[in-house]
C-alpha cells in the first residue's frame, strides 16, 4: 500500500522514472504528473512517448520499475514496483498534468530559473501513462531515515 505521507510528493514533486535491462543498460525519463489508484496500490506516471522509446522497449523484457519523486524541500521517496500497463491519457489525466506542469514552472521560476526556458521545457503535454504496482516504498529524504523501507 502506498503510504499517505507520500501522496503530496506524488502529486506535486519532481518525478523521475527508471528501468533497467541489466546493469549496463539503464534508462530513465522525467514524468509530467502522476496519480495513485483508489486502492493505493498502483501509480500511473504521465510521460511523453517521444522521450520514452528506450524505457518502453525495456519494459517489454523487464517489468521492474523505480520511480523517484522529490520535493523542493528535499522530501523524497522511491517507489519500486512492477509494470502493469500502458494507457492513453484521458481528459482528467491531461488536466492533472497541465496543473502539475504550471505549478512546476511557478516553483522553479521562483527559485530563479528562467521562466521562458521552463515553459519551453514543460509546455508539451504527456501522451501516455505507465502504470505499475508498488511493491516497496523507501524514504529518500536526506537524513537518518534515508533508505528506510516504509511500505
Amino acid at each position: 500500500m502506498i503510504p499517505s505521507l507520500t501522496l503530496n510528493a506524488l502529486s506535486s514533486g519532481l518525478g523521475h522514472f527508471g528501468v533497467a535491462l541489466d546493469r549496463n543498460f539503464i534508462r530513465h525519463i522525467d514524468t509530467y504528473g502522476a496519480v495513485v489508484d483508489n486502492s493505493k496500490t498502483k501509480i500511473t506516471c504521465f510521460v511523453r512517448s517521444s522521450e520514452s522509446r528506450d524505457v518502453l522497449n525495456i519494459l517489454k523484457n523487464s517489468p521492474n520499475i523505480s520511480y523517484y519523486v522529490g520535493m523542493i524541500t528535499h522530501e523524497a521517496y522511491n517507489f519500486k514496483g512492477e509494470f502493469k500497463e500502458l494507457s492513453n491519457l484521458d481528459t482528467d489525466a491531461l488536466n492533472i498534468s497541465e496543473n502539475y506542469r504550471k505549478n512546476l514552472i511557478d516553483v522553479l521560476s521562483g527559485l530563479g530559473l528562467d521562466a521562458e526556458a521552463l515553459r519551453n521545457r514543460y509546455v508539451e503535454a504527456p501522451d501516455i501513462g505507465i502504470t505499475f504496482k508498488v511493491n516497496k516504498v523507501f524514504i529518500q529524504t536526506p537524513g537518518p531515515e534515508a533508505g528506510k523501507i516504509i511500505s
